[in-house]
């Protein structure tokens, strides 16, 4: 027999970055076993990756291009509906549309999670991207033209398609983040929709200024949030698949076994009867329900300039509340759990106060209608500032929610199942926010009193899902375990190969001296090399079954196994 060579394997496997697994192959010895799973070589991928690569594979490079497409559509739809009933003169036509986006939504989102995990999370962004401009020019169409069909039209076509960005951006966002910095980078998340409120509300306000204006939101308003809106699409096209993603913290993004799309379908009724979505839906319907009524209440008192204003100003608070609890979550003084029972003692508290203070109003306003409010009014300031308050709690409320749904996850997959459940929730709340409140022709009263009993209807599940929060991310333990596992092994194999005196060569006459197995194997798709360095000892019949796991589900080529 001869003395020790390298192990080569020829395999077909394209497109995966310097210093990553290859997936597809299959491990020369027990394949199966996570403890000889070759995992993400750091100091390699920095090696041989190019510059400008790394810094596109980089996680905060990955959810600055999410958030500037959060930016150029979703923020854009929230500045338009933060104009109060989208701008128009009345707010019942845009209420009516909204209530179809996000039934269409909420729809998407149920069926949206095996959809995405086919499709990738990039070509899902890109088919929502793609929707985004349909909004911005049904509006502009019937403010200029009263075209309403285009407007109900461009609702269906909007929620169906931003439904599967939807999907494939919580997926994202609850994965994407390290988990020292999750609550981070949820806040940049939440805040660049904010930030896109800002740049429309400037918009809005420079063109209704004027005071004494009546009537809807001048039309070449929409234009410019039209333009916005159409800058999503390219942005989508250099977001990489999860896959290739490289934390900050040097982690991978950890998957689950692929499973075909009949079995994530049935995955579907599993992930929304788990506790999880069971416990945190009725936080998720409650979540976004606000949006609807307190749209109603600033179209229905403000005017049209005082409304272009509410757009400006509503989001610098918000800006400001998100990062302060993205720095609470991301406390490491304090253990997983007691950060969750703290942030959701602090979400309640303030939404209670805003509650309240939205009920008095309106029940003023039930008795002495102020007809429509300026901003040089002195009712103005505390008619407004509930409006204003709420821009920061209710987003707040929705980051934590994420935040707290990712402390659960186990892999990408699974965040994408979760965060559809959950977002399909959400819009259900929002379509019947907003079909409630096309029925208020006078007051959005219910509506808040609605909202209120919901948020207490919310806090018990809440809470018990609260309390079980695990300390550590389910799937940072399981690549923590791994990663220990593999290290236990590297160090028996070199124990191994310090006593065993065969290693350097040496024959005798007990035991079989170290051969050299040269596989090359054919899958679908081009065929590149791939070279795997390893030393076993070996017998004729190791030779064999070691050659058999190397070419489980493929095509062997040749196998050559000289000197048995």
């Amino acid at each position: 027999m001869s003395a020790q060579t390298p192990i080569e394997i020829h395999s077909a496997e394209e497109g995966v970055p310097a210093g990553f697994k290859d997936e597809n192959a299959v491990n020369p010895v027990l394949s199966d076993d996570p403890k000889n799973v070759e995992e993400f070589d750091m100091a390699a991928y920095q090696r041989d990756t190019p510059r400008w690569k790394r810094i596109m594979n980089h996680s905060l490079t990955q959810m600055f291009l999410i958030s500037i497409q959060a930016f150029c559509g979703p923020a854009m739809g929230d500045a338009i509906g933060g104009l109060g009933g989208g701008g128009l003169a009345t707010p019942q036509t845009s209420n009516i549309a909204s209530s179809i986006s996000y039934a269409c939504l909420a729809i998407t989102c149920l069926f949206g999670g095996p959809i995405v995990n086919r499709l990738g999370t990039q070509w899902a962004l890109v088919i929502g991207a793609a929707s985004f401009p349909i909004r911005g020019s049904s509006y502009y169409c019937n403010s200029k033209f009263g075209t309403q069909w285009y407007l109900i039209m461009g609702a269906f076509i909007t929620g169906t398609g931003t439904g599967c960005w939807y999907v494939a951006e919580s997926g994202t966002i609850m994965s994407i983040a390290p988990s020292g910095a999750r609550g981070k980078y949820l806040a940049l998340w939440i805040v660049s929709r904010n930030l896109g409120q800002l740049i429309g509300g400037a918009i809005n306000l420079s063109k209704n200024h004027i005071k004494g204006q009546k009537g809807g939101i001048t039309p070449d308003t929409y234009i410019a949030f039209l333009i916005i809106e159409c800058l999503a699409l390219p942005f989508a096209f250099f977001i990489l698949p999860l896959k290739n993603v490289i934390r900050s913290d040097g982690t991978r993004i950890r998957f689950a076994e692929p499973i075909s799309t009949r079995k994530e379908f049935a995955l579907i009724k599993k992930t929304m009867s788990s506790k999880l979505i069971l416990y945190s839906a009725p936080w998720a319907f409650w979540s976004f329900f606000y949006g609807g009524t307190y749209s109603t209440y600033l179209g229905t008192y403000f005017s049209v300039r005082a409304r272009a204003l509410s757009s400006l100003i509503s989001p610098f608070f918000c800006i400001v509340g998100c990062f302060g609890l993205g720095f609470l979550l991301d406390s490491k003084r304090l253990s997983q759990r007691r950060r969750a029972q703290l942030g959701l003692i602090l979400i309640v508290v303030l939404n209670l106060g805003v509650y309240i203070w939205t009920i008095i109003m309106q029940v003023k306003f039930k008795k002495h209608n102020p007809g429509k409010i300026d901003w040089d009014d002195s009712l103005y300031a505390k008619s407004f500032l509930p409006y204003f308050f709420v821009q920061t709690t209710g987003p707040s409320s929705q980051s934590y929610m994420y935040w707290l749904l990712s402390s659960f996850g186990k892999d990408a997959q699974s965040n994408v199942r979760n965060g559809a459940g959950f977002r399909s929730i959400e819009c259900v709340g929002s379509a019947i926010a907003f079909a409630m409140n096309t029925r208020t022709k006078t007051s959005p009263l219910i509506g808040f009193i609605v909202t209120f009993v919901l948020m207490g209807a919310a806090i018990p599940t809440i809470l018990m899902l609260v309390n079980t929060t695990p300390g550590q991310i389910p799937a940072d333990i399981a690549d923590a375990e791994e990663a220990k596992a593999k290290e236990i092994a590297l160090g028996q194999n070199k124990d191994l190969g310090e006593k065993d005196e065969y290693a350097t060569g040496n024959n005798s006459p007990t035991q079989p001296a170290l051969s050299k197995i040269k596989i090359s194997v054919e899958k679908k798709g081009p065929i590149t090399k791939r070279s795997v360095n390893g030393y076993t000892r070996l017998k004729f019949i190791d030779n064999i079954i070691i050659a058999y796991l190397c070419v489980q589900r493929t095509k062997v080529l040749d196998i050559s196994l000289p000197h048995l």
